[in-house]
């Protein structure tokens, strides 16, 4: 096959030419091919948690119920900014004078963010007891699990996992 065969047809593939790729495949979303439901102006992450919300709003020793707490369980915190080696000045590419640097503002520290754990419910009971509750419709990822513990060790309450098989709610 000459060179000018092989640009006009890509398909063929000579010993010559590179080894097809298998295309790739997407990744799949972290949600579990959930699908968010809204209803009644609530933002529901998946169709498990919405039905769980109709099982508390039923149930008597219900007092109140928050959707979607969100709680710090990393404080916001500084480090010292990598690009200036913690010194806030760098030389300016023009002129070679020290400039403050882009990265942290010549502060030589920069702030990161923290993390922050958003639970599905808190359930408060009529005797006062307060539950914070995660509806679970898949399996539990290693992420969740170093959340759970960061939020267990920071807010001293106990993260409770619910789970809908056989029509029933199962705690865990």
């Amino acid at each position: 096959m000459r060179k000018s065969d092989e640009l006009r047809n890509p398909q063929k593939i000579t010993r010559s030419s590179k080894r097809a790729r298998a295309p790739r495949q997407q990744k799949r979303s972290r949600n579990f091919n959930n699908k968010k439901i809204e209803h009644n102006g609530i933002t529901y992450d998946s169709q498990t948690e919405f039905l769980y919300h109709q099982y508390l709003l039923k149930e008597p020793a219900v007092k109140t119920i928050e959707v979607q707490p969100t709680y710090q369980i990393i404080e916001p915190y500084k480090v010292v900014c990598k690009r200036c080696a913690g010194t806030g000045k760098l030389p300016s590419k023009k002129t070679g004078n020290p400039i403050n640097c882009s990265l942290c503002r010549g502060k030589t520290k920069r702030e990161k963010g923290g993390a922050i754990y958003t639970a599905d419910f808190k359930v408060t009971y009529i005797d006062g007891y307060e539950e914070v509750i995660d509806v679970k419709g898949g399996p539990v990822t290693d992420v969740f699990s170093l959340r759970r513990r960061l939020f267990e060790a920071k807010t001293g309450i106990e993260l409770i996992i619910i789970r809908h098989k056989n029509n029933e709610w199962i705690r865990e």
